[in-house]
């Protein structure tokens, strides 16, 4: 019994076609994000998969392109929690953003990033002005 692990086979069918529409729009991902990148529509994109042999309807094909940026953006995400990734500036309880500061030991506060969902919403509150009205007004009342 051989204990060697023939790959051979595996590694000739990586540049063959995908079984299933979405992952052959997977396979197609890194030139659907050039494309994108340079200017092209979603439509004319679609247009162009047709022509190359890969007919996916374009409410199915607009999905499985959302699906993949949630995907990158996730990767992306966990490569910047990783030690030595980018780091945001930390968050006070307004939201606003808040300087590195230098800790006893010579570490500097907010070095991680801090993941905040709702900043945004946060930030927008605190700045958004309206209208409250007073229905017991305490000036202006004269009798």
């Amino acid at each position: 019994m051989s204990h060697y692990l023939d790959l051979d086979r595996l590694r000739q069918r990586v540049g063959e076609r995908p079984r299933t529409k979405v992952a052959q729009v997977r396979q197609a991902w890194p030139d659907i994000k050039q494309l994108q990148a340079a200017g092209h529509s979603l439509k004319d994109i679609w247009t162009w998969l047709d022509e190359s042999g890969l007919e996916i309807g374009y409410a199915n094909l607009s999905h499985c392109l959302r699906q993949l940026r949630r995907r990158d953006l996730a990767a992306q995400s966990h490569r910047q929690d990783l030690p030595g990734g980018p780091t945001l500036a930390p968050t006070d309880s307004d939201g606003e953003e808040q300087p590195h500061q230098r800790q006893p030991g010579g570490q500097s506060q907010g070095s991680r990033l801090t993941a905040d969902p709702l900043r945004n919403l946060r930030v927008q509150r605190s700045r958004k002005k309206t209208f409250e009205y007073d229905p017991f007004p305490k000036e202006g009342l004269t009798q």
